[in-house]
């Protein structure tokens, strides 16, 4: 054999041992479960505190439930901690959330602007419900049959500046006729009041009622979304001005998977129903009635939410007034359509 052919060999031969041990190595750490975890590992999520609103309102509850549940959120790249209230939030446990470092979430359409004109600075930033569910019910076989039954009469309600208590004044307003709101704390408390005759009706937004309804126990008065200007917005997404300034790739994305998962929602009723049951162990009838009776709007435009929260504004001005010398807050100034998807 010639020197060539040796050296030919030799470096034919070298490359192979070489790529053999390099095959092995590559097996080697394949099979090594922590160079495969380092393969697989994702971004981490985003951890931060958001508003859950109530949890005793299939509105809130099932969009923290479903994005949960469904995987929307960590697909969005989000984990949020969800602070709730047990019953619908007044505006100072608003105020309360917000001081104590929560920046984002849901609430009633009213809450936010409301507290916009008196200083706190949050803006609407999705509206993902529309027509409110707010009903007034009294006994089906009591002695008020039309709403001009009630002058005179008292209304029960959650609490004082809550959406029911202004509701039970647009009530009043609107057929001219006087009541008197009674703050009962929660549903329950509504309706043994009314069972009681200390209340003559109460005001609820909750599924709940309806069953009572199909047994014949309670009737339906007052249709609040019969009544109100129309196009409406009753649930909505808001966010401090310093989280928008500050992180607003955080609000787009917290919107981004509140639109998908109340879209997920509408498209999958059974499996909403299956959500509320999950929550209240509601019978079946009953979740079917609360799912069917709830507006979602997945798809609600920029022109669209400002015109719904000029007819907000417009209503809550009316029931419930602000404090002498604090005006309304301009509509544009309280909304901010950026962040819709």
């Amino acid at each position: 054999m010639d020197r060539k052919a040796f050296a030919l060999g030799a470096i034919v031969s070298a490359v192979l041992v070489i790529t053999v041990i390099a095959s092995a190595f590559f097996v080697l750490q394949m099979g090594n479960p922590t160079t495969q975890a380092a393969q697989t590992t994702k971004p981490a999520l985003e951890k931060f505190k958001a508003f859950g609103a109530s949890t005793t309102s299939e509105v809130y509850f099932l969009i923290v439930d479903a994005g949960k549940e469904r995987g929307i959120w960590a697909s969005n790249g989000l984990d949020p901690e969800f602070i709730t209230t047990p019953n619908p939030p007044t505006e100072a446990e608003f105020k309360e959330k917000i001081a104590s470092g929560v920046k984002i979430g849901l609430s009633p359409s009213s809450t936010p602007v409301r507290l916009r004109s008196a200083g706190t600075p949050v803006k609407v930033v999705l509206g993902y419900r529309g027509d409110t569910t707010q009903k007034v019910y009294v006994e089906a076989d009591g002695p008020i049959k039309t709403v001009k039954d009630l002058d005179g009469k008292k209304i029960g309600v959650l609490g004082i500046d809550t959406p029911t208590s202004r509701i039970a004044g647009y009530v009043s307003n609107k057929f001219a006729i006087k009541t008197e709101v009674v703050p009962l704390g929660n549903l329950s408390n509504q309706v043994v009041a009314l069972k009681l005759g200390k209340v003559d009706a109460f005001i609820s937004s909750e599924g709940a009622p309806l069953r009572l309804v199909s047994s014949g126990e309670l009737a339906i008065l007052v249709r609040v979304s019969d009544i109100i200007p129309k196009p409406n917005a009753a649930a909505v997404v808001w966010a401090t001005d310093d989280l928008i300034q500050q992180n607003p790739d955080l609000v787009k994305r917290f919107v981004k998977a509140t639109s998908e998962t109340i879209r997920y929602l509408k498209e999958n009723p059974t499996y909403a129903a299956e959500l509320y049951i999950k929550r209240t162990n509601a019978p079946k009838d009953l979740a079917d009635l609360v799912i069917g009776q709830t507006n979602w709007t997945p798809g609600m435009s920029g022109s669209e939410l400002l015109m719904a929260m000029a007819n907000n504004g417009a209503f809550s001005k009316e029931v419930s007034p602000l404090p002498a010398g604090i005006p309304p807050v301009k509509v544009e100034d309280a909304v901010d359509v950026r962040f819709l998807p």
